[in-house]
């Protein structure tokens, strides 16, 4: 694999909490970026590898020095639109979220820390007339995510697994009532309290 490169060009950045916003001027789409996936963003200036990565996460994050949760980083990046090239060889393994979730949770790693990248459009006047606002739909997504994920029940639910997929997808088409449906959903099958 090339040294990943991250694209800049058109992109501002800013931090709240601990997340990464990011704005994609290009594209017109908003993609928030969780510490682990903004860390390799930030880091990934085309000389570093993706061992090099790994280190940074661990030293920084106090994470394994996996590369596994590079790749997964990488690949939330790529589908972003995030990477200015992403050159894999055939004998490399993608790993699925699933795997790299495993992983740091054996290591005590927070869920919160699997790499993961939430994208939205610039907010449309459809969008404007929901009574859920894209602010707290994020929000509801990522506590349900950050819940359900490290959750040995949400591994044995499919309906659960589904739900969270669904929500995701819908939030990033702004469909948010359906969102918090699902992630509604999700919260009785893993028996959490519920979104306040």
């Amino acid at each position: 694999m090339k040294n990943p490169c991250a694209r800049r060009d058109g992109v501002f950045a800013e931090t709240v909490g601990s997340e990464t916003i990011l704005y994609d001027k290009l594209n017109h789409k908003a993609h928030s970026l969780n510490r682990t996936v903004a860390l390799v963003w930030e880091k990934a200036n085309g000389e570093k590898s993706v061992g090099d990565l790994a280190r940074i996460l661990h030293d920084e994050l106090a994470m394994p020095a996996d590369v596994d949760v590079v790749l997964l980083a990488l690949q939330e990046l790529s589908r972003a639109g995030l990477l200015q090239s992403v050159e894999t060889e055939v004998s490399v393994q993608m790993p699925s979220r699933r795997e790299v979730a495993r992983k740091l949770a054996l290591g005590s790693v927070s869920a919160a820390l699997v790499p993961l990248v939430a994208s939205v459009l610039a907010p449309t006047p459809a969008m404007a007339s929901s009574r859920i606002t894209p602010q707290q739909a994020f929000v509801d997504l990522n506590t349900v995510t950050a819940e359900a994920l490290p959750n040995p029940a949400y591994w044995r639910s499919g309906t659960a697994q589904s739900d969270l997929g669904r929500a995701g997808l819908e939030f990033l088409q702004g469909q948010y009532p359906q969102e918090i449906q699902d992630l509604d959903g999700v919260i009785q099958i893993l028996g959490l309290p519920p979104l306040p």
